[in-house]
């Protein structure tokens, strides 16, 4: 089975079509398709739909991307044993929230990168809810993603923190009663297409009480700089690690919202297990060590019995 192979089956499925990967990959694409067509020949299968304008994996192909890169994980390791090396190199693809981007995640890329100086490590950010499809197809190693609702039956959430919801008000608001400023005062809103904005909405359906909406956006920096412009107040997760400017507004706990759980989600396979714990560990040091203390969830240590894929690290 050849290596190149499984490097343009895995660019595939992480670029998302043909061209793409060949554009990465530095080929053509009539070689990329030559590549994957002498792949299904070896397989014996099709692994790509080709009924579309562009082909696309199959069912298949999705499913054997994740050992493809577990194979090509050992390979490198091989490769590395047999010359003597015992440096740690290859790469690290994670995922992050939006928030975490400007948190947590910075601060522990730098460690990692001081202790690995020869891994290099790739970030990329999104929406929790469309970072958790790519970690499942093993597309990224990790994401540090708010717990998801549902976990798929390969993944495994690493807890590292509770992020609790609070009020966001102009910093000269001088009310501090979080359902009177909410039936006040226009109601910025998480969109609803997030897992926080639907928490939200139920809490507030839940408490009865009635906002009167002024807009609903999908980013948390853009709702803070709307509330310190006095366009609104708003109902956010505090960071556990903020940003470095932070934007100036008033933030009054809300104690009958539960707080949300953020982590990093993993496959259970994952052949990357121990830098992934590494990870794990530097980000718990930032919280600690920049975050709030009440922030930082005490628990179990990474590794719980597997019959529990929710796990709190310590």
């Amino acid at each position: 089975m050849s290596i190149r192979r499984l490097k343009t089956l895995i660019a595939i499925s992480k670029h998302g079509s043909l061209s793409a990967a060949a554009a990465n990959e530095h080929l053509t694409r009539s070689a990329v398709s030559l590549q994957m067509k002498q792949f299904e020949d070896e397989l014996g299968v099709e692994i790509f739909d080709r009924r579309k304008r562009i082909p696309e994996l199959n069912a298949r192909g999705r499913l054997i991307v994740p050992k493809a890169i577990e194979v090509l994980n050992a390979y490198e390791e091989l490769r590395r044993l047999a010359r003597g090396e015992e440096r740690v190199t290859g790469e690290l693809n994670i995922g992050a929230m939006f928030t975490a981007m400007t948190g947590v995640v910075p601060h522990a890329i730098k460690q990692m990168r001081s202790i690995y100086p020869h891994l290099h490590i790739q970030a990329a950010p999104g929406h929790s809810a469309n970072l958790v499809a790519p970690v499942d197809r093993g597309v990224i190693d990790a994401a540090f993603i708010g717990r998801p609702p549902v976990l798929g039956s390969q993944l495994v959430f690493h807890k590292i923190a509770e992020e609790p919801y609070q009020l966001l008000v102009p910093i000269d608001l001088d009310m501090d009663d979080p359902r009177e400023i909410l039936e006040t005062f226009p109601f910025i809103r998480i969109s609803r297409s997030l897992w926080s904005g639907q928490l939200i909405d139920n809490w507030l359906v839940r408490e009865k009480i009635t906002v009167n909406e002024a807009m609903e956006l999908d980013g948390i920096q853009m709702i803070s700089t709307m509330v310190y412009h006095g366009l609104g107040v708003a109902v956010v997760p505090r960071r556990c690690v903020q940003a470095p400017n932070p934007v100036t507004v008033k933030e009054i706990p809300i104690k009958s919202l539960e707080s949300r759980p953020v982590g990093i989600l993993v496959r259970h396979d994952s052949p990357k297990t121990n830098l992934i714990e590494a990870l794990c560990t530097q980000m718990l040091h930032v919280v600690k060590h920049l975050g709030s203390p009440a922030l930082l969830e005490e628990g179990a240590q990474l590794r719980q019995p597997a019959s529990d894929r929710t796990k709190t690290l310590s």
